[in-house]
């Protein structure tokens, strides 16, 4: 972590000791000439701070280096340096470009430096600071910017990630030669001299507010892709860095905005005064060496959080005894609940308005609506504050998939039968003994809970430790399998009593498969990318007719995007027209989805998210879909919109 922070700052110098050359003292001694002697000393102190800046880079740099050399190959750094690992790292990975670019700029940037200080021609200024934009700027590809990929709008975060970066060495990287400006100044405190300082001064502003505006907006874009939910900031280590990180910017911005605000006008309001001139240059002073410090704990920040894994990719562990679920609040509420936020905005803005202009009446008037706008929200929102366990928001490490399902079976015969029963309905052997009934493991109310609750409760108890925890007897992996079999067979309860007409309510999903058809492998999940799926589940002896009749149409449903996949759950399974070969494990989940009174054929139509949209067997009042229906059918499932990717809460 010491490495990435010392480099962080050695690169961030370099580029805000080139902006200060180029964009802020350069133009500022242009404008007046009798300060050649403050030049000259502050020239001299600006070279030894970049090029001991460049000389910490150097080090710091290889020192990275070698440590993810380390990293890739797990052996020690000292074998790194003797094995070639360095050189395999260098030229075959993203990281090891990158770095060869950045060694080839610190060459350009150790010219620029040579020749600056023999001469102070702009041309040198340039491009020395273009070569320290560059290479702050491929810091972002040993970030997490450059490995964001497969989700919404991922182009977005290589670009942020590299802005974010510049924006941050034109800042914090300025704020120290900004000082020994100032620091200088101080000191001697001429009046042409005062004068270049507040030249410098004002310039240096407005280069820091272009710099505030970038980081906020690149700011959000980052936190988006890699803390992008209340869970991830809240119950991850990264995310609460995240956080106290963005306390540390405000409150730099709080500095920044008080030396705008009083400082920077009094040092132009004084221009007669020299006493008050130099008190300003000092006030000015001590607050910018503030804000570098500030700034120093943030890039520790920083680099603390490059080596931990973002907050979206591990489980958060949430904090709070409660959480707000809005989809315990009636539809119809909804609406309010919108206005009252955006009341609630309006009077924050109201207050900050007022308090800026100091118009006590508004501000008191909106201080009220606010008081009253949050009583009222509360109010509303109480529905929605229900119970919440460290693990609510867990993502299941065990994708809800057949082998998945055919582990957690037996894991509930043997841990659950006793009390919830065979058929999971809480009527097992001990359901009477006990004080609370055991839940019944087969409504739809299974599907109301998050995932990360019902694991919460197989894990360490419920019904105040009525029901035992498991945490102790089964592992993690072992506890998500159990899961996803009781949801599968809940699934399949529900689809039982599905019919024929297509909904586009909210149903359960079929668990995914792997299956081989005519020759060629694949799965559920993958044929669902390209359209709905008509699954043909039989006992014993396939129902050649009705395949027969289903491969004919097959060319027509294809062009409706229908895939049909045919599948025996016997255990040996004649030749007949789309059937596909599956696992043991697969016949056994897909059992659960069929009923042993359907006359030896069900029939699921799936939507592209795996939904059951409408359920056909061969015994029931209107049997097998027609051909007309199937078709029609087809085209109107298909239409059903493919559920958003979720860009938060997935686990590695």
């Amino acid at each position: 972590m010491a490495t990435r922070v010392l480099h962080y700052a050695a690169t961030a110098l370099l580029e805000g000791t080139f902006i200060f050359w180029v964009l802020v003292s350069g133009p500022a001694f242009r404008r007046i000439a009798a300060a050649q002697g403050l030049q000259t000393r502050l020239d001299r102190r600006l070279l030894t701070l970049a090029w001991s800046s460049l000389l910490l880079a150097v080090v710091t740099g290889g020192a990275w280096l070698v440590i993810v050399g380390s990293q890739m190959s797990g052996m020690p750094l000292a074998g790194v340096v003797q094995s070639g690992v360095v050189k395999i790292v260098l030229t075959q990975t993203r990281f090891g470009v990158a770095w060869l670019i950045r060694a080839a700029l610190l060459v350009v940037l150790a010219g620029c430096l040579a020749l600056q200080s023999r001469t102070r021609r702009q041309v040198t200024g340039w491009i020395g600071l273009l070569a320290a934009a560059a290479f702050i700027a491929t810091l972002a590809w040993a970030g997490h910017g450059a490995a964001t990929e497969q989700v919404p709008f991922d182009a977005l975060h290589l670009p942020a990630d590299i802005l974010h970066l510049l924006a941050t060495g034109a800042w914090l990287g300025a704020l120290l030669p900004l000082a020994i400006m100032l620091s200088a100044v101080g000191r001697e405190g001429s009046p042409d001299e005062v004068a270049v300082a507040q030249a410098a001064t004002l310039r240096f502003s407005t280069i820091a507010l272009a710099s505030v505006g970038t980081l906020l907006v690149t700011g959000i874009v980052n936190a988006w892709f890699l803390s992008g939910s209340i869970p991830a900031l809240l119950g991850t280590q990264y995310g609460q860095l995240l956080l106290v990180k963005v306390l540390l910017f405000a409150t730099m911005i709080a500095v920044a905005s008080r030396n705008r605000r009083r400082f920077i006008p009094a040092l132009t309001a004084a221009a007669s005064d020299a006493a008050v001139r130099l008190r300003a240059v000092r006030q000015l002073k001590s607050n910018v060496s503030i804000e570098a410090s500030i700034g120093i704990l943030v890039l520790a920040i920083v680099g603390t959080m490059g080596i931990l894994p973002p907050g979206l990719h591990t489980e958060p562990r949430w904090p709070l005894p409660f959480q707000v679920d809005l989809s315990e609040i009636a539809t119809r509420v909804q609406p309010v609940l919108d206005g009252i936020a955006i009341a609630i905005v309006l009077c924050l803005v109201a207050v900050a308005f007022a308090a800026q202009k100091r118009r006590h009446r508004v501000l008191a008037a909106s201080v009220v609506g606010l008081v009253v706008f949050s009583g009222i929200g509360l109010v509303v929102i109480r529905p929605a504050i229900v119970r919440a366990y460290p693990t609510t928001y867990f993502a299941s490490t065990q994708p809800y998939s057949a082998p998945s399902v055919a582990r957690g079976a037996p894991l509930f015969s043997a841990n659950c039968v006793v009390c919830h029963g065979a058929g999971g309905r809480g009527d097992g052997p001990m359901a009477a003994k006990l004080p609370v009934r055991p839940a019944d493991l087969t409504g739809p109310h299974l599907f109301a809970h998050k995932i990360g609750d019902i694991f919460w409760w197989v894990s360490y108890g419920s019904d105040n430790r009525v029901m035992p925890g498991f945490a102790n007897t089964l592992t993690p992996d072992q506890r998500w399998d159990l899961i996803n079999f009781v949801l599968a067979r809940t699934a399949g309860l529900l689809m039982a009593k599905a019919g024929s007409q297509i909904t586009s309510t909210a149903a359960p999903p079929l668990p995914d498969f792997a299956y081989e058809q005519n020759g060629a492998q694949n799965t559920l999940s993958q044929t669902l990318k390209s359209g709905p799926v008509l699954i043909v589940l039989f006992a014993a002896q396939p129902p050649r007719a009705r395949l027969q009749q289903l491969a004919s149409l097959q060319p027509r449903l294809a062009s409706a995007g229908l895939h049909i996949v045919a599948v025996g759950l016997g255990p040996r399974v004649s030749s007949a027209p789309l059937i596909a070969t599956v696992s043991d494990d697969v016949r056994a989940t897909l059992a659960l989805f069929r009923s042993g009174t359907d006359g030896g054929e069900t029939e699921l139509m799936l939507d592209r998210n795996a939904s059951v949209r409408a359920r056909w067997t061969a015994s029931g009042s209107g049997g097998l879909a027609d051909d007309p229906t199937l078709l029609a059918d087809a085209v109107r499932v298909a239409s059903i919109p493919v559920a958003a990717a979720n860009h938060a809460g997935h686990a590695h």
